[in-house]
């Protein structure tokens, strides 16, 4: 049984290892820049602050076109006040979660999960730090927490998993 739960770490880390961010460098982008000499263009790190955005398009005579505001983007949802009511979804993992018997979660608890990552997710660190075991009859095997999004083919966020991480530092 140690065996399988090693296996299980295994994934979950290189799960974990699949979704690391880019470097700072590719997230600013390559910024185009004309050689004066031949006209070749050399491709370069920027060296500007963002990292969210591209470089303005530029015109054929090398005018800058400014940035068009989004329209029809979705507001922001609102901050989260409580995690209880994501989490009600995902009472069908709780026999998965507590006992080591069950092998696989039923497709309502991957369901449930998926719900929770998409609307949620910072709401899953209740599971992997312990404070979710003041609710349930039996304790969460944490393993199996962090190894459900594999077992449900879910990918969980790297900045959900930071900030759960972080939170458990400050405690």
């Amino acid at each position: 049984m140690a065996f399988c739960k090693l296996v299980a770490l295994l994934f979950a880390l290189a799960a974990v290892a699949a979704t690391v961010q880019p470097s700072k460098a590719r997230i600013q982008g390559l910024e185009r820049r004309q050689d004066a000499a031949g006209g070749d263009q050399v491709l370069r790190p920027s060296t500007s602050q963002s990292h969210n955005s591209a470089p303005p398009p530029r015109s054929p005579g090398g005018v800058v076109v400014p940035p068009q505001p989004a329209t029809g983007s979705a507001p922001p949802p609102p901050p989260l006040t409580e995690c209880m009511t994501p989490l009600i979804g995902m009472v069908p993992c709780m026999d998965y979660l507590t006992n080591l018997t069950v092998l696989a979660p039923p497709a309502a608890c991957c369901d449930g999960l998926k719900a929770v990552i998409r609307d949620a997710p910072i709401c899953l660190c209740h599971g992997m730090n312990g404070g979710m075991n003041s609710l349930m009859p039996r304790p969460i095997d944490p393993v199996r927490m962090i190894v459900l999004p594999l077992a449900c083919g879910a990918m969980l966020p790297l900045g959900t998993l930071l900030s759960c991480n972080s939170s458990m530092s400050e405690q």
